[in-house]
């Protein structure tokens, strides 16, 4: 069995520079497991698409202001960068982007950057050209961040002004805001980002998350999670540079055909105010299919 750091010394590194798009190309009778990306330069508030073969695997975003998720190499955190560490706090580093022998791995972003770089892991043998295992692009359990985005600038609670931002198809939520009909979503993280201070920004100060009829995190006194970053005063962080975020001891299990409703409290706008970006963490799971997300692969923890 090999070791993390065995693996760690055969992994192989891609990069490009001033692009949009790095490609791990196929080779016939080898697998490519994406174990981690980083970025130099990445535009604030836009975002990663990580594509194996045809489909988009999983869409990363980048902070805006406050938050940082994907970072230079010369930043890691524990041995690594957002990919590999989102994946292990969630023991899901099995789901790693698995790509077949006819399949490229694209990384994809919203605008150019100065640099991206890539490491992967080439692997011969076994089952080379299935799509359907751990990690693969037909493989029914995912890594994924659901993007929200949405700005205000009238002040007052309980706004409904998020919306989400995914590439087609992989949206979360279905008519009217329901989790889509057979979809199970394991949520591991929250993170809240956006512009706070200037001639333009919205002060956001809390944050209702509602599952159904029933406030989460807080469901005493429905006062809902602290996310104003004019303070600062937030429940929600995220920044692998500092080492700080918000890992729930267990995820919160969304369920199919239940309502999922993200509300704002705004106590004042200063300008033309600042789009909010909030990122639900966790695995998606096609229900009644097989692959729930969970152990690490051998040698990946």
């Amino acid at each position: 069995m090999s070791t993390a750091a065995q693996i760690q010394s055969e992994l192989k590194r891609i990069s490009g520079t001033s692009t949009t798009t790095l490609t791990i190309s196929p080779i016939v009778g080898y697998r490519h497991v994406l174990y981690d990306f980083f970025v130099t330069g990445a535009p604030a508030g836009g975002y990663a698409d990580i594509r194996v073969g045809t489909r988009v695997y999983m869409r990363v975003p980048f902070g805006v202001a406050n938050c940082d998720t994907v970072n230079p190499p010369q930043i890691k955190r524990d041995g690594g960068g957002f990919l590999y560490n989102l994946l292990s706090m969630m023991k899901a580093l099995n789901l790693l982007p698995n790509a077949a022998d006819d399949e490229s791995i694209n990384i994809t972003l919203s605008s150019a950057a100065t640099r991206v770089d890539a490491y992967y892991l080439e692997t011969a043998g076994g089952d080379t050209a299935a799509h359907t295992v751990e990690g693969g692009s037909d493989y029914p359990t995912k890594p994924f961040v659901d993007v929200f985005q949405g700005i205000t600038t009238t002040t007052g609670s309980g706004q409904k002004i998020l919306s989400e931002s995914m590439p087609v198809g992989m949206n979360l939520l279905g008519t009217n805001g329901f989790i889509s009909a057979n979809t199970k979503f394991n949520m591991y993280l929250l993170a809240a980002d956006y512009i706070s201070s200037g001639s333009n920004f919205t002060e956001y100060s809390r944050l209702h998350v509602w599952d159904d009829n029933e406030e989460l995190f807080t469901p005493n006194n429905d006062e809902g999670l602290l996310v104003d970053w004019t303070i600062p005063a937030v429940d929600i962080p995220f920044s692998l540079k500092s080492g700080y975020y918000w890992l729930l001891k267990e995820p919160y299990v969304w369920q199919s055909n239940h309502l999922l409703n993200l509300l704002l409290d705004v106590p004042a706008v200063t300008g033309s105010g600042s789009q909010f970006n909030l990122w639900l963490m966790g695995v998606i799971q096609k229900v009644g299919t097989a692959g729930a997300g969970g152990a690490a692969p051998a040698g990946g923890e």
